[in-house]
């Protein structure tokens, strides 16, 4: 039995009409969703990639670590602090030799986190001495970006 070209488009027509199809359209009912806000961890990575959450010490650059962190509103969208930044390089030339390298009081604010999978990460770093002026040797260290883990 030799079946005709027709018979499979007919079949196929008459089921997307007929088997299921939506008959006037998709009816909505009730308010649209509203958007939950995500709450999950948040950290900063440290120069060497390690994470942390709420850190009393790390070192957030190569050149600059910070030391005697007390920290507010972790986990908001700006976490601040107050503690010590140190010269880890010597820029400064460490007038003590390196057991006593130069530091300063600061405030710090984390800023601008960034959502990676089921957490996020703090992206960028501002510091500002408690008693001004900052250092020379921390100048280009006062507003930077951080590391951030890939996707």
């Amino acid at each position: 039995m030799r079946l005709r070209r027709g018979v499979p488009c007919a079949v196929l027509a008459a089921c997307l009409t007929g088997c299921g199809g939506v008959d006037g359209g998709v009816h909505v009912e009730g308010p649209a969703m509203t958007t939950i806000p995500w709450t999950g961890p948040v950290y900063i990575t440290d120069w060497y990639g390690r994470a942390w959450q709420r850190p009393e010490e790390i070192d957030p650059t190569m050149r600059l670590s910070l030391s005697r962190l007390t920290w507010r509103d972790w986990g908001s969208s700006r976490a601040r602090a107050t503690g010590v930044a140190t010269d880890d390089t010597c820029v400064s030339g460490c007038p003590d030799g390196n057991e006593n390298p130069p530091s300063y009081r600061v405030d710090v604010v984390l800023s601008d986190p960034v959502r990676r999978g089921d957490v996020s990460f703090y992206s960028h770093a501002s510091l500002t001495p408690v008693h001004p002026p900052a250092p020379f040797w921390a100048r280009y260290a006062n507003d930077t970006d951080l590391v951030v883990p890939d996707a």
